[in-house]
């Protein structure tokens, strides 16, 4: 089986997670990893069995072997790598937020397209199966109209780069893309929207609130932290059923089927995969000779950053003075 050959930038924890998870991917070969800290490079390296760790991106883009980019930065830094990785003739999957506005997004997807590699938002919900099972669950009619969606998500964090404002910390980007991605994905862009922020002691947003509006009387609702215990649970509601995922439901691995006089139906899956699902789909698209993921399309990450860029404009989030450091 021909495997894809990935160059990783980033050492943290998300970048780790992905490294454990292509242990179980035969499709999957690290040939190298660089960071800022050269030493954490090499003690990642030597951890995962990675040949080589470079000092740069710069010097790690000029091995011609690396097919594609994994990139698990901190959030100002996701653009500029990307167009890097890009112009150096690598596919990219790159962590969420893929860009901090959508005229970035604009940007980076021409010239995916001019150099016609894949460019991929890493944005593990879809491509989660029980999400998939969600999908056609409400393509075939089965809870009819869907007429409101609800989610929470997040907890308490005391990771300071997570709010930090020169690294466009706070819940709006760590937690709530989430939640705005299930309700882009489920229902478009909004219309119109009212949201709220809850400030906390870094001075960024602790938590977002938001009411989304759509049209025919549709609606949908959102509920991100880091600061507080969330049920992190979502709903979807249709005039005929709804689909309730308790838990964690951007990590489902149930779901409930609720129907008007009928038995709740249980859906399951004990695969344990995460980050794995969107690997898999990433390098199938490549194998596959595609240059658009179908799960992760372009329209979506735009609707995405369109509707983030909304809620941004009636917040007043500038997100200036940001620390974008590349190496």
């Amino acid at each position: 089986m021909k495997k894809i050959n990935f160059g990783i930038i980033g050492t943290g924890r998300i970048a780790q997670q992905f490294l454990d998870e292509t242990k179980n991917n035969n499709m999957i070969n690290i040939v190298g990893i660089c960071a800022r800290n050269f030493q954490k490079t090499i003690d990642i390296a030597k951890k995962y069995n990675i040949d080589t760790p470079y000092e740069s991106s710069s010097e790690m883009l000029k091995n011609k072997d690396i097919d594609a980019i994994y990139i698990a930065t901190m959030h100002p830094t996701h653009f500029a790598y990307t167009i890097r990785s890009l112009n150096a003739g690598k596919h990219v999957l790159c962590e969420k937020p893929a860009v901090l506005k959508k005229e970035e997004l604009e940007e980076v997807i021409k010239l995916a397209k001019e150099k016609n590699l894949l460019f991929m938002e890493a944005m593990t919900v879809g491509f989660n199966p029980l999400y998939k099972q969600i999908k056609d669950i409400i393509k075939d009619g089965k809870i009819g109209k869907v007429v409101y969606v609800e989610s929470s998500f997040g907890s308490k964090s005391t990771k300071v780069h997570k709010h930090n404002t020169k690294q466009a910390g706070g819940a709006l980007y760590d937690i709530g893309i989430y939640n705005i991605f299930l309700l882009t994905d489920l229902l478009g862009v909004p219309v119109d929207l009212e949201v709220r922020s809850r400030k906390n002691k870094w001075q960024v947003e602790g938590s977002v609130t938001g009411l989304l509006e759509y049209s025919d009387e549709i609606s949908g609702s959102f509920y991100a932290t880091m600061d507080s215990i969330s049920g992190s649970s979502a709903k979807i509601i249709g005039l005929d059923g709804m689909i309730e995922i308790s838990d964690n439901w951007t990590k489902a691995k149930k779901f409930i089927l609720k129907k008007l006089n009928e038995e709740d139906k249980i859906f399951k899956i004990d695969e344990d995969k995460w980050l794995g699902y969107e690997m898999d789909s990433f390098v199938e698209t490549i194998l596959n000779k595609k240059t658009e993921n179908e799960t992760m399309t372009y329209e979506k990450s735009i609707n995405l950053h369109k509707t983030i860029d909304m809620i941004k404009e009636k917040l007043g989030f500038k997100y200036d003075n940001l620390e974008i450091e590349i190496n």
